[in-house]
């Protein structure tokens, strides 16, 4: 991640928790865990929580660069930090640093796609001709698009057709209004022999923001599903 627009919301979602983050001089054994208290995109400046022994605090204080790394909801992040200061953060001692120019979110498995859970559907509205809303189940989705459950075989339509301001709804999560691209339609059916039009596609002009909150409901889903596995 590069830009501010995608930046941003991912630092202002680790102080939710806030999740661990493990501080590290580059060529040094000198690590310390941190977390991300607040993101002042006003000043430029992130807020990070201060270290227990004064000794390390000035280590990091003299360093010419921290590397940060964490774990947000399963997906690996980190992001290099410099001219560290120390400040007061609601009348404790913090760090305040500049905000990073960039951060590598390893979430882009961009073909990657998990099913949601049956107890927790979700859908997507497709605006039709008619301006009809058809309503289709997700057999899957990931980053880059989804498949529907098309049970009645409404949705006849040529490849490459875009719908656009589609509302995805999904449970736990907010709803987004995406551009979808039909990519293929093929006949299918369930475990229990229903037949069905399965539909396929990519999403076009996903923003950041959508972007992160789908990777978001991504991440819950696999987490729901590990624990199931594990009982």
């Amino acid at each position: 991640m590069r830009t501010r627009r995608e930046i941003i919301p991912l630092l202002k979602a680790l102080t939710k928790k806030p999740d661990p983050v493990t501080a590290k001089i580059p060529d040094s054994t000198h690590t310390m865990i941190t977390a991300v208290l607040d993101v002042l995109p006003n000043k430029n400046l992130m807020v990070l929580d201060y270290g227990p022994a004064e000794a390390l605090n000035k280590k990091l204080l003299a360093a010419d660069r921290v590397i940060c790394t964490t774990r947000h909801e399963m997906v690996e992040t980190r992001f290099n930090c410099s001219n560290l200061k120390q400040v007061k953060y609601k009348g404790e001692p913090a760090f305040a640093v500049p905000l990073p120019d960039s951060v590598l979110h390893l979430q882009r498995r961009g073909y990657f796609r998990i099913k949601p859970l049956t107890s927790h559907p979700a859908y997507l509205g497709l605006t039709l001709e008619n301006d009809q809303v058809l309503n289709l189940k997700l057999i899957d989705i990931g980053i880059k698009g989804l498949s529907l459950q098309d049970n009645l075989f409404r949705l006849h339509t040529a490849q490459g057709k875009v719908f656009e301001n589609c509302k995805l709804t999904l449970p736990a999560n907010p709803s987004l209004n995406v551009n979808f691209e039909l990519r293929y339609s093929a006949s299918s059916s369930s475990r229990d022999g229903q037949e069905f039009n399965r539909v396929g596609g990519r999403f076009i002009n996903l923003n950041p923001n959508d972007e992160f909150n789908l990777q978001r409901f991504i991440n819950m889903v696999q987490i729901e599903q590990n624990a199931l596995i594990k009982g």
